[in-house]
């Protein structure tokens, strides 16, 4: 199916979406969202997990009993745990921290978020981003 969606474009996206949609139907958006931001902390924080999820050289067997492992130590969700698996074996691990980034898109959609930055030719005091704050 073609798709002019930015958010759902790419490997990255088709297996964001298709989480998405099993989240939105379990009724687990947010369950499985929280579980991503662990999981992408957990990237954040760990070289040695990042250098195994990029890595070409381990297995795609390997890569998938280590998040098997990971996963139940971190007390994700059995749905984050099967996804994790399944981009392992798939292949597709590499892209992990993008189909992250397009589930939260997807998910703050949902919620009627949408995202604003803003420029500034000066500074701006506490007061005046405090009323930025409020105002956005």
């Amino acid at each position: 199916m073609a798709t002019t969606d930015p958010i759902t474009e790419g490997v990255a996206g088709r297996y964001a979406s298709a989480l998405f949609e099993l989240a939105k139907d379990q009724g687990k958006l947010a369950e499985i969202e929280k579980d991503l931001d662990t999981f992408q902390t957990m990237l954040d924080e760990s070289g040695d997990l990042r250098l195994m999820v990029r890595s070409p050289v381990i297995s795609r067997a390997e890569q998938g009993k280590a998040l098997a492992a990971l996963s139940d130590k971190a007390g994700l969700s059995a749905t984050v745990g099967s996804f994790l698996g399944l981009i392992a074996r798939s292949g597709r691990l590499f892209a992990v921290e993008d189909m992250v980034r397009a589930f939260r898109a997807l998910a703050a959609r949902e919620r009627g978020e949408v995202q604003a930055e803003v420029t500034s030719a000066i500074a701006l005091d506490d007061t005046q981003v405090s009323q930025l704050k409020e105002t956005l």
